[in-house]
């Protein structure tokens, strides 16, 4: 079942939802339709899937870890200049 993609009169964010819903599951069949591009039709999907998600979050951490780390710093100047 396709979500609708209006806005309920009574509850806009239903609408919104919905939408974003769709939005997730195309962007998954995308991604999935990427991978099945690399690895070919004898590929194994799963384990494709596997690596390309521990690489993403692997990237992710680091990102997140380089934000921190960086407001850290910016913290600790902040109290330095008091």
């Amino acid at each position: 079942m396709t979500p609708k993609l209006e806005s309920p009169q009574n509850d806009p964010s239903a609408g919104r939802i919905a939408m974003w819903l769709d939005l997730m599951r195309t962007t998954d069949k995308f991604l999935l339709a990427g991978l099945r591009r690399k690895i070919g039709p004898q590929g194994d999907l799963r384990e494709a899937y596997r690596r390309w998600y521990a690489d993403h979050m692997r990237e992710h951490d680091e990102v997140v870890a380089r934000i921190a780390s960086g407001l850290a710093a910016s913290n600790q100047e902040a109290g330095d200049a008091r």
